[in-house]
């Protein structure tokens, strides 16, 4: 055993510990997250590039290297084992200790006193006829923002709002990134995620314009502390639908479309569905269709469900209960949070 082993394994203490003991869990996210994500991030500030493919990329060879060198220097099974229980432990105790160890708080309904929403039929109907009436009426705006700003006013939103919530401030130097191995993420359809290792947010460098505001929105949800797919989503919305920028509150609307459209057709009679549907203005199914028909041109079917599965696996494995289809629950979340105010 080294000194750094057992560095490592009182970090792995700490993660052990959260993931089975909620209120270590709500003090690592009110206390330690919001220092640990601002000094990793920034370190790395100064890069215009994000680091967290080239950790994973190191890891991964040091595990090929631990290989080699067994192999070349015939130490046997027990020698390789135990090198690579070593890389292995970095590797969780970075990735949780990092970011997720988020995962094992106190969820926002119970840490608010909220009580979520039981469907109704007519709260239901309700919000879908004044999601679709803002949908269509925003649905003319031209795509006009700046980066810089449109980065600044999600990051003033999430400081001054959403952190009365318990999640993190972000910082100025805390800057969305462009991922280095862009068309794998293309192939996967991943339009953004959140880098662990040093509090990086990335976007897909080929965002459709119009997709810009609201995935931008949902991936600094993330870097807030937000671990859920369907609340990011939430804030994301929230985020775009309050804009004075048209085109920003489009991008929230079109951005909840397809989970709203989910909802509709698994809670309404189908002849209902349709009419709904038929409500939802040319431009905006237009929007929807070139949309989705962008991102299949670059989609791989193969690498897309096999990072989908290692997704659900990883969701499911770190306390949400509906995997990769977390990302459906924002619609209940906004008749819920709305309905509190």
């Amino acid at each position: 055993m080294r000194k750094s082993d057992f560095i490592g394994l009182l970090l792995l203490a700490l993660v052990v510990g959260c993931r089975f003991v909620t209120p270590l869990a709500d003090f690592y996210a009110t206390h330690c997250y919001p220092v640990i994500s601002a000094v990793l991030s920034l370190i790395v500030s100064p890069l215009p590039f994000s680091l967290e493919e080239v950790v994973v990329i190191g890891f991964a060879g040091a595990l090929i290297a631990v290989l080699v060198r067994v192999v070349r220097r015939k130490e046997g099974f027990w020698r390789w084992l135990g090198k690579t229980l070593r890389v292995a432990l970095w590797v969780v105790v970075w990735l949780y200790v990092g970011w997720a160890n988020n995962y094992f708080r106190t969820p926002l309904y119970p840490r608010m006193g909220i009580e979520r929403a039981s469907y109704e039929e007519e709260t239901f109907a309700r919000f879908l006829t004044g999601y679709t009436e803002t949908l269509n009426s925003t649905a003319e705006a031209v795509d006009v923002w700046e980066w810089d700003q449109l980065e600044a006013d999600i990051k003033d939103y999430y400081s001054s709002q959403v952190s009365d919530y318990g999640y993190t401030a972000l910082r100025p130097w805390q800057h969305v990134k462009k991922p280095l191995l862009n068309p794998l993420y293309s192939a996967e359809g991943v339009l953004g995620f959140m880098g662990p290792f040093f509090g990086e947010s990335q976007l897909n460098k080929e965002l459709l314009p119009g997709q810009v505001p609201f995935t931008m929105a949902h991936e600094l949800a993330h870097l807030a502390g937000v671990t859920s797919e369907a609340e990011a989503n939430y804030w994301a919305y929230s985020f775009c639908r309050q804009s004075d920028n048209p085109a920003i509150r489009y991008s929230g609307y079109l951005g909840l479309l397809p989970y709203a459209a989910s909802s509709a057709a698994s809670l309404l009679p189908e002849e209902q569905y349709a009419e709904w549907a038929a409500t939802i203005c040319d431009k905006a199914k237009a929007d929807y269709a070139a949309t989705h028909d962008y991102w299949e041109a670059r989609r791989v079917d193969l690498v897309d469900r096999f990072q989908h599965w290692i997704m659900d696996r990883f969701l499911k494995t770190n306390s949400v209960a509906e995997g990769a289809r977390d990302y459906y629950g924002v619609i209940g979340m906004i008749i819920t949070m709305d309905g509190k105010e």
